[in-house]
């Protein structure tokens, strides 16, 4: 994390996330339903599917941050992956919903040109849409926040949808009568995309994906500087949540007493934990050998 102000920004943009999701969503549909754009109706249901998953992303925040207790000693990280996969059943639905709308307004011939203040109103959410992304996504990574960077991407969808009404309102009032109910469509298409990159991300985390190969190679050299350390046998490692569990096997000298060996181990975790970002379980297992090995590592 670069600034302690990414914690404060962290707590925020969740909630600005469901408060402006559900303004948005109001204001999108009345006008959507004023003006006759089934485009706009589609993108107001999308911004459903956003607050819902701003929702889920504030309560895993609550519990993924609660301490660690004798019956979960690694943690409540792994809600947030459960929130995401409720999230993205959620989005499956509203995609569902767009599309079967969509698709039944082509058949029946209802092209219906819509009023231009829907023009403006698409331009107000792709703005808005817009932000939310960029904060979502900045305290998201400095957190590294699964369930937060879920909740940029959906903003980060709900602006692309946006952009696909927009266009099909100006083709509409460019002679294409059908371009609105073509622009649902794209919509429908976004949030199942979107959908099913987060409902994928969180069974990834729940099936214990290991941390990022550059972080693992990081952990081995700062493993192979500490003092005492003769090689490095295995490193392996799982996401949970904002935090990582990383289990390290080691090499010491045979000759080395337990309490030798515990200091090596101690001074391990602590370089491990201060130099690697997001590691909140460190556990260390050594293996004796007789003599220095003549590379270090596998």
């Amino acid at each position: 994390m670069k600034y302690v102000e990414c914690l404060r920004c962290g707590r925020l943009s969740p909630r600005w996330s469901v408060v402006g999701n559900i303004v948005m969503c109001i204001f999108k549909f009345i006008v959507g339903v004023i003006t006759g754009s089934k485009g706009l109706i589609a993108d107001s249901l999308h911004s459903v599917a956003d607050a819902i998953s701003s929702l889920f992303v504030l309560v895993a925040l609550k519990y993924s941050g609660k301490p660690k207790d004798k019956e979960r000693p690694f943690g409540y990280g792994k809600v947030e992956y459960i929130s995401t996969i409720f999230a993205s059943l959620f989005i499956f639905l509203c995609a569902v919903t767009v599309l079967i709308d969509a698709l039944e307004s082509i058949k029946r011939g209802a092209n219906r040109v819509p009023g231009s203040g829907a023009i403006f109103a698409t331009l107000l959410s792709l703005g808005f849409s817009w932000i939310m992304y960029r904060s979502n996504s900045c305290a998201g990574t400095q957190l590294n926040s699964p369930a937060m960077l879920a909740d940029a991407a959906e903003s980060k969808a709900d602006s692309l949808t946006s952009m696909a009404v927009l266009l099909g309102l100006i083709g509409t009032k460019m002679g294409f009568r059908s371009a609105d109910n073509v622009a649902a469509i794209v919509v429908a298409v976004f949030i199942f995309h979107i959908g099913a990159e987060m409902f994928l991300s969180g069974v990834h985390g729940l099936i214990d994906v290991s941390i990022d190969p550059e972080a693992i190679e990081k952990i081995k050299k700062i493993c192979l500087n500490v003092n005492g350390v003769e090689g490095v046998k295995s490193i392996r490692s799982r996401r949970m949540g904002q935090k990582s569990q990383v289990n390290i096997d080691i090499e010491v000298l045979q000759s080395k007493t337990v309490l030798e060996t515990h200091e090596i181990t101690k001074r391990l975790k602590t370089s491990v934990a201060n130099n690697v970002e997001g590691i909140d379980n460190i556990f260390v297992r050594t293996i004796p050998i007789q003599k220095v090995t003549l590379f270090r590592g596998n």
